[in-house]
């Protein structure tokens, strides 16, 4: 159960903000700080438990939180530089004691997080920086787990659409991923909007625009129609990959998600009732924190030295294997693939923190 503080100051700058620790491990926990609009409380309180559940589900001894502002991300650097030295002033005695550890986000860079740190007279250390593939390894993960949930319907990935929520680096690395297999990616989105080609998209040129005018990619792309970007779940595609905000996917359009399977890079893409939905509807669901479980275990992995061809491999295969002996295991049980998954994450969690906490 998470704790939840909640911080709301008006000192020149309105600031409203929460930071939600749901585990430790010796006094420790990690989660990045997003920044969004549509940020409430029980979403940061869920994201954080994906934390727990994501660093379980790997075997790594670390606490799960997470740490929200309510603000649009694109606001002028100024200003969203007055909320961040704020929300650190707000939280600064978890952060001096490093009982939390912040990262980057939603909404957020490593550059915003190393000023927040500093404004309040901190440096972070080396190993709490999240490396800069953090997103690729992420898609690598939920590229992995989407092919093996469609070898297990027996999808036809020769002939397969897909659909991508969020351009930033985890969207992207996922589209690229299913772009060089040659599987059509028909549909993208940004926060400025969305595009769709039925005949399937050129991600290599989307990504080279994107670089240069950011979310405004899906504006400026001359090669597929405008379309609104709530449609996106909504599309008539094979494979739907929410890698933005939360609750890409709630009790209001759970009935209207037309994909075989879904394979999130975002945090908590469903809602609980959202996830129901979608299983008793035959889609298959993969739960968030196996499909995108790429950015913790990648960059651990790279901490270690690992060379960046065998970090690659072994993402690929081994999460491609656990997810599907996820789906087989749910399936034979009849339950959701989330259900089976939380149980093992819950598990393994619990052996590890166990194991890093005895003293010895």
């Amino acid at each position: 159960m998470s704790s939840l503080i909640s911080v709301t100051i008006d000192e020149g700058v309105k600031l409203q903000g929460y930071l939600a620790i749901d585990s430790t491990v010796n006094g420790r926990c990690h989660g990045g700080v997003r920044m969004g609009q549509d940020i409430t409380p029980d979403m940061i309180a869920r994201v954080a438990r994906a934390m727990t559940l994501k660093y379980g589900f790997v075997g790594l001894p670390v606490g799960g939180a997470k740490a929200g502002i309510v603000a649009d991300p694109e606001m002028p650097l100024e200003s969203k530089r007055a909320l961040l030295r704020g929300f650190g002033q707000a939280i600064e005695p978890f952060l001096k004691t490093r009982s939390y550890i912040p990262a980057a986000d939603l909404g957020t860079s490593e550059d915003d997080i190393r000023f927040m740190l500093s404004s309040i007279g901190l440096k972070p250390q080396p190993r709490d920086l999240t490396y800069q593939l953090s997103g690729f390894y992420t898609g690598i993960t939920v590229f992995a787990a989407a092919i093996s949930a469609a070898h297990h319907i027996g999808l036809d990935l020769s002939h397969a659409s897909v659909a991508i929520e969020g351009f930033g680096s985890v969207g992207a690395s996922v589209a690229q991923a299913f772009w060089e297999k040659g599987i059509r990616v028909v549909a993208i989105s940004t926060s400025q909007g969305a595009i769709y080609n039925r005949k399937g998209l050129d991600v290599g040129e989307l990504i080279e625009l994107r670089d240069r005018v950011g979310s405004h990619v899906v504006n400026l792309f001359s090669k597929g129609e405008k379309i609104d970007k709530v449609q996106l779940a909504e599309l008539d595609v094979d494979i739907f990959s929410p890698c933005a905000q939360s609750y890409s996917i709630t009790s209001d359009n759970a009935n209207r998600v037309a994909a075989r399977i879904v394979s999130p890079g975002a945090n908590v893409p469903t809602t609980p009732e959202a996830e129901q939905v979608l299983f008793q509807r035959g889609i298959l669901c993969i739960p968030d924190f196996v499909a995108n479980c790429g950015s913790v275990l990648g960059s651990s992995m790279k901490r270690t030295g690992l060379r960046e061809d065998y970090i690659r491999r072994f993402l690929e295969e081994r999460i491609g294997q656990q997810a599907l002996e996820i789906i087989e295991a749910a399936d034979k049980q009849n339950i959701a693939p989330g259900i089976y998954a939380r149980r093992i994450a819950e598990e393994r969690f619990l052996r590890a923190r166990a194991s890093a906490e005895r003293k010895t």
